[in-house]
């Protein structure tokens, strides 16, 4: 006697659900075969043996509800040795699914498996180099994966090719999003864990999102920065990485000029009074080194402000500046001042890196508005204020940053030179406050294309 059993391959909804005619006194191993037989895509490469049939009485509303939620414990596995009819003694009910059809785990959607694995391979290799921003992959069991990735991270991961992995293992975070909900695996078993779960239930459409977040500046040091900017792979390099920077100097000479300097010496002498330059405190230092950026930018006060503790966010790192030199119409940092208590080498790192996102950062902003403006240039000062050091970093037109470092200017508070010595710190810093304006002032006055580009988006960003 000949009985339909309705059948449904587990994991798969009622619309895939199919009809199986077989004689009551067949084994439970014909209807594996016949199975197969009626399923050769789904069941390619799996051997009848490995197939699993569960006796199931599913109907009435809502199937695919019921489906969801199955629990297989408690219902009969078909024995292969057994005949049909010692399950089904009577005519199946219509309208029920009758057998849930268990394909082997190891085997189930292999192709898509073997795809997975080149993919997982791929995110490890990213893993283990600097990668900013999100990456997002959507796996699909009935198209081939696609990475899907915004231009920008494209153009960061070209550059980052041709960079060392200075930033492997640092603080990488790995999420994984599918319909279930957010996993969050923390190490290679949890992970495996994560994937076996979406094979088994064939839910192979997900989302991988690896983030690796900015680390604060001041855990940054000077042989990892030279490794991420390719300055150096020197474990131990020297400041002379670095090119020269031939920082200017501002004629001093006016009236106004002699008035603020002859102010300066005041302030500093005060400080030498009351709070003596102490070698062991940053504080200190800050202290005497914040007299100099005043009066710098006092000759331009309605245009630059300080802004102490000012916090910078980009690619490589984030934290408070000691100062920002930040323009008033804009908001943009056009310098920044790092000051350290002795270790140098840990001052340029950090200036380097602060510099760098500076200048990624402003762009990001700047770019919402107006895509051609482009300030690709900014100066720091690394100083225990007795050593001053002035940097340049500039963006070529790729977004590459490239450093530059100058002689230090030595001032000595006890010396009878000290004048000439303080002139000489605060003649490079309005120098450079005087370069930072230039491309505002360059359209005023009609100088070169690519200036009047610049100030023409800055226009627009005053009047917004």
């Amino acid at each position: 006697m000949s009985i339909t059993l309705l059948c449904l391959v587990k994991g798969n909804t009622l619309a895939n659900a199919f009809p199986v005619d077989i004689e009551k006194d067949q084994l439970v191993g014909h209807l594996k075969k016949v199975i197969k037989a009626e399923n050769p895509q789904t069941f390619a490469n799996v051997d009848v043996k490995d197939i699993k049939l569960w006796k199931v009485e599913i109907g009435g509303d809502h199937l695919d509800d019921q489906l969801k939620n199955l629990k297989l414990n408690g219902s009969d596995e078909l024995s292969a040795i057994n005949e049909i009819g010692d399950y089904w003694t009577e005519k199946p009910p219509k309208k029920h699914i009758h057998v849930l059809v268990e394909p082997p785990v190891t085997t189930t959607a292999s192709n898509e498996v073997l795809e997975l694995r080149e993919k997982l391979a791929s995110l490890q290799a990213l893993l283990n180099k600097s990668v900013h921003g999100t990456v997002r992959c959507c796996c699909e069991s009935e198209t081939n994966e696609e990475l899907q990735v915004d231009r920008e991270h494209r153009k960061n991961s070209m550059r980052e090719m041709e960079k060392p992995p200075a930033l492997e293992n640092d603080g990488a975070v790995l999420n994984i999003i599918n319909d279930s909900g957010k996993f969050s695996p923390r190490n290679d078993q949890d992970l495996r864990k994560i994937l076996q779960l979406f094979v088994s239930n064939v839910n192979l459409k997900f989302t991988v999102l690896i983030e690796t977040p900015s680390k604060p500046f001041n855990e940054w040091t000077f042989p990892k920065v030279c490794e991420l900017y390719g300055l150096s792979d020197d474990p131990n390099p020297s400041i002379d990485v670095y090119p020269v920077f031939s920082c200017g100097s501002a004629d001093l000479s006016s009236e106004q000029s002699k008035a603020v300097v002859k102010h300066l010496l005041a302030e500093l002498k005060l400080r030498q009074k009351t709070t003596p330059l102490d070698m062991t405190y940053e504080a200190t230092k800050s202290i005497y080194s914040y007299c100099y950026l005043a009066s710098g930018v006092s000759f331009y006060d309605e245009k630059i402000k300080i802004i102490p503790e000012k916090l910078i966010t980009g690619h490589n790192g984030q934290g408070n500046l000691d100062y920002a030199i930040e323009c008033r119409s804009t908001n943009r940092v056009v310098g920044l001042v790092e000051v350290k208590r002795d270790d140098f080498k840990q001052g340029f790192a950090q200036a380097t890196v602060q510099m760098e996102s500076s200048l990624t950062c402003r762009k990001r902003k700047v770019n919402e508005i107006d895509d051609s403006y482009g300030l690709d240039k900014v100066w720091g000062i690394v100083t225990d204020a007795e050593k001053w050091y002035f940097m340049e970093c500039m963006l070529d037109g790729e977004g590459k940053p490239s450093f530059k470092l100058s002689e230090p200017v030595i001032v000595v508070y006890k010396d009878e030179n000290l004048q000439a010595k303080v002139e000489k710190v605060l003649g490079h810093i309005v120098w450079l406050l005087e370069e930072a304006q230039k491309p505002m002032e360059a359209s005023q006055s009609g100088e070169g294309s690519r200036e009047i580009k610049r100030s023409k988006s800055l226009s627009k960003i005053v009047g917004k």
